[in-house]
């Protein structure tokens, strides 16, 4: 009996010890046994970082309108009294000091006699300034040296100065209402309706007019063109086809996945207008490949 007894003590702490977990195994952190976890939900798209890739932001940071050559970038602010500031930057928009800057602008009216304007460091804006004439439809070309790499780019400044350009930001105030995207291109706001314009990778423009609810209008009577923000860019006049009712043009072959574009246009008994595009083109590779736009940018 003592020799039962015995076995039946010796037996009970072995059979505890078969029980226990696996070393490094916390049972309390593991809780009731559950079914598969849920997949993890998706991180939400964080914009700022987006922001940081090369070239993928061109939004002005002092009113005027983004431009690009290379890995820099000049946001050129022309007022209505004439002065000129250009604000240099590199590839993701860090700025770049004025002292390693260097160059001039050559002002264009239409029918005018061109001046070319040394280009001064402005320290307190970050800058690189002139004082021009009050802006009339001119062409304003800058030559520039940026640590040594050239860029030159021509921009058509309207009357009032680069303020004028109608631009619909990424993200619009509050009370401004979206714009869809009909045709797969980009809309904007023209009058009491719309215009909505699509370049493709291959240079091809098509201009649709829409009205104020964004269904189609006749574009006949209308005369625009578009002129790439690019190094070396032509502005291209567009023509009307009677038979699709829209404008269409073409540029040279879009190289960038983001592009500015300036439309110049006059609606049929309208008043002109000048209109900033930013296209996105990423993936767009093929002729007629449709794009998708909201919010006054193409995707």
């Amino acid at each position: 009996m003592r020799q039962i007894l015995f076995s039946l003590l010796v037996s009970i702490p072995l059979l505890a010890c078969s029980t226990k977990e696996a070393p490094g195994h916390d049972h309390a952190k593991a809780g009731p046994k559950q079914g598969p976890a849920a997949a993890p939900a998706a991180a939400p798209h964080d914009h700022a970082a987006s922001e940081k890739r090369p070239h993928a932001d061109h939004n002005p940071r002092h009113g005027g309108l983004v431009t690009m050559e290379g890995d820099n970038h000049v946001e050129v602010v022309v007022g209505a009294d004439g002065a000129v500031d250009l604000y240099v930057s590199d590839a993701v928009r860090t700025p770049i000091p004025p002292k390693d800057v260097a160059g001039t602008i050559t002002i264009e009216p239409k029918g005018k006699e061109k001046k070319t304007l040394p280009l001064a460091p402005d320290e307190a804006k970050g800058s690189l300034s002139a004082k021009g004439p009050a802006p009339d439809k001119a062409d304003y070309t800058w030559d520039l040296k940026v640590r040594g790499a050239p860029m030159k780019m021509t921009l058509t400044v309207p009357a009032g100065g680069t303020a004028a350009f109608a631009d619909t930001p990424a993200h619009h105030p509050t009370g401004e209402h979206a714009h869809g995207s009909p045709h797969g291109g980009v809309v904007q706001s023209l009058g009491d309706g719309h215009v909505e314009v699509k370049l493709e990778k291959t240079g091809d423009i098509t201009v649709w007019m829409l009205d104020a609810g964004e269904k189609p209008r006749s574009a006949k009577g209308v005369t625009a063109s578009l002129r790439p923000v690019v190094a070396g860019a032509k502005e291209a006049e567009l023509a009307y086809d009677e038979k699709a009712d829209v404008l269409r043009g073409k540029v040279d072959p879009v190289q960038q996945d983001h592009l500015d574009g300036v439309l110049s246009i006059t609606p049929a008994g309208g008043a002109a207008a000048s209109l900033r595009f930013a296209f996105h083109l990423e993936g767009h590779g093929h002729t007629g490949h449709e794009g998708h736009g909201h919010d006054g940018h193409g995707h």
